[in-house]
């Protein structure tokens, strides 16, 4: 219920001096917009995770380059296996066959090879890609929605990465590839947070680094844009200037004035 009290005229001045509205009218100079995030629940933290701006957020730019990382790993074990094997099949598939030149066998060698280079790489990059990036992916999102780092988010990464990874296999491809990753994921947090403990970090630590990383590359992107901005308008306004010297009429009876350089 509200209770409405009468204020003498004399006594406005008085009470906007002393009254906080008047802070209203104060210009924030401050670009940089904080927020209490203790008092988030896991949810809005998820949700926050995944929201776009000019671009994505920490987690989801760590998961894209685990993915990346795990594409180019997995293209070189897999093209190396699958060239080496192809290498190894060739001369005993084509010991008794005659070919016209040594060039030309070494020519099939060369693209029977290749060929099976780029098949082993395109059969271990993508798959293992999508598991690191899946690992990654779905561990940052349990260790955000609960609000700390445990063990717990690589056992559930590991079981549904292990799920999806041996999804063509069906039920019971999935029932083993789950309980498999499970138990690498839990493998792997061990190994982990038993280097963080020997190192004295914490896994907020790592990602405020990256995140303050993160933070001077884009600051440092933006100096270098603006120095190029103004540098480009500074030599637009010399070319202006020059192009409306050379298109003024001269004077009559003045005689142009020769560079002496």
């Amino acid at each position: 219920m509200f209770q409405m009290k009468r204020v003498l005229p004399f006594k406005l001045p008085i009470l906007w001096c002393t009254s906080p509205w008047k802070m209203f009218d104060k210009v924030d100079e401050s670009t940089v917009i904080t927020k209490d995030v203790s008092t988030d629940t896991g949810w809005e933290r998820l949700r926050l995770m995944f929201t776009f701006d000019e671009d994505i957020s920490p987690e989801l730019n760590s998961a894209m380059h685990a993915g990346l990382t795990g594409i180019f790993f997995g293209a070189l074990y897999g093209g190396f296996v699958k060239s080496r094997l192809a290498y190894i099949d060739f001369f005993e598939r084509n010991q008794a066959t005659a070919f016209r030149s040594h060039v030309e066998a070494k020519k099939v060698l060369q693209d029977h090879v290749t060929i099976n280079f780029a098949k082993g790489a395109l059969y271990w990059g993508w798959r293992l890609g999508l598991f690191t990036s899946s690992l990654v992916l779905i561990s940052t999102a349990v260790s955000i929605y609960r609000g700390k780092s445990g063990i717990l988010e690589y056992t559930v990464a590991g079981c549904v990465s292990g799920c999806l990874f041996r999804a063509n296999l069906g039920v019971r491809g999935m029932l083993v590839g789950g309980l498999l990753g499970s138990a690498l994921g839990t493998i792997g947090g061990c190994v982990i947070f038993a280097i963080l403990k020997a190192s004295g970090f914490t896994m907020e630590d790592i990602r405020n680094t990256q995140y303050q990383w993160r933070k001077h590359r884009t600051e440092t992107k933006q100096k270098w844009m603006k120095a190029a901005t103004e540098k480009e308008t500074v030599e637009n306004e010399l070319l202006k200037h020059h192009d409306a010297k050379l298109e003024s009429p001269a004077l009559p009876g003045s005689e142009p004035e020769l560079d002496s350089n």
